[in-house]
């Protein structure tokens, strides 16, 4: 069942409220994390956790708890939730601040953790996705986990309103990801995607799969690459938590590849399937 934790509360989502002086709610002043269950399992807890802690010390939120209490917590959510696979979703803001100002106050930080079931794709229900690409017009710290993702929210609505699924975001010629996602590429067989910058997320779904691809023995580097070389790859993937690993079929009205799930990706993904279940 769906659960939420509010700053100490358990209780119904849909109870769970907060102030309207909240930071997160007047300024987007929060950072966030989404964690996969399978098998009543957090799977990648440890990296998830400190990706957390690096977004919180980025923009200055004091951490609200230990990593130690973070993964206690965790675990409380997802026994109460009863949930075998789920999404564990934190947010952390800044707390409450009154009145509204752009100085930072000195309130404690709201914490909120929800858990919600989650089905995971399998080759047959993976979505077959077609993108358009879009300037990527976001602030300069992609690489930091906010809350604030209006930006993202214009360009995937702007792709959705002109007949796409998504979109995949270039900056000075160069990919950077999609609009809630990591890109990847293959040409040969050989797999491609952006290096770790501030222009982009550093998924912890995408470092998976590029160790999933070496385990498997795939050559995988972490370069640039512009629209050209992305439209004559063999194939194109995006990678993120919920999605987990998805096949791009087209891009801008144009088949990549066969126009259709890709070989290098039906492998990697059916890889992924096996090493997200394995009980360490």
């Amino acid at each position: 069942m769906e659960i939420a934790y509010l700053n100490g509360d358990w209780l119904a989502p849909d109870a769970a409220k907060i102030s309207i002086f909240d930071r997160g709610f007047m300024f987007g002043d929060a950072v966030y994390e989404v964690l996969p269950v399978y098998q009543g399992r957090i799977f990648t807890e440890v990296p998830h956790l400190e990706r957390l802690a690096r977004s919180l010390a980025e923009v200055r939120i004091a951490p609200p708890l230990t990593m130690a209490e973070w993964s206690a917590l965790l675990g409380e959510a997802v026994d109460r939730s009863q949930e075998a696979d789920a999404l564990i979703y934190i947010q952390v803001s800044r707390g409450v601040s009154m009145p509204r100002s752009h100085v930072y106050g000195d309130g404690a930080p709201t914490v909120l953790v929800t858990v919600t079931p989650f089905q995971g794709p399998t080759i047959e229900t993976a979505p077959q996705l077609r993108v358009k690409t879009a300037e990527d017009f976001r602030w300069l710290r992609a690489d930091i986990k906010v809350t604030s993702l209006i930006a993202n929210g214009m360009i995937k609505n702007q792709a959705i309103a002109e007949g796409y699924d998504d979109a995949i975001m270039i900056r000075d010629g160069k990919v950077t990801e999609g609009t809630s996602s990591n890109v990847f590429i293959v040409k040969d067989e050989v797999i491609k995607t952006p290096p770790k910058s501030e222009r982009l997320l550093h998924g912890i779904t995408r470092d998976e799969m590029i160790e999933t691809a070496r385990e498997l023995g795939y050559s995988v580097t972490e370069s640039a690459f512009g629209l050209e070389e992305m439209l004559a790859a063999d194939e194109v993937w995006l990678s993120a938590t919920g999605l987990e690993l998805a096949p791009v079929v087209g891009i801008n009205g144009e088949p990549i590849g066969r126009g259709e799930q890709g070989p290098v990706w039906r492998e990697v993904f059916e890889a992924y399937q096996t090493r997200k279940r394995v009980i360490e």
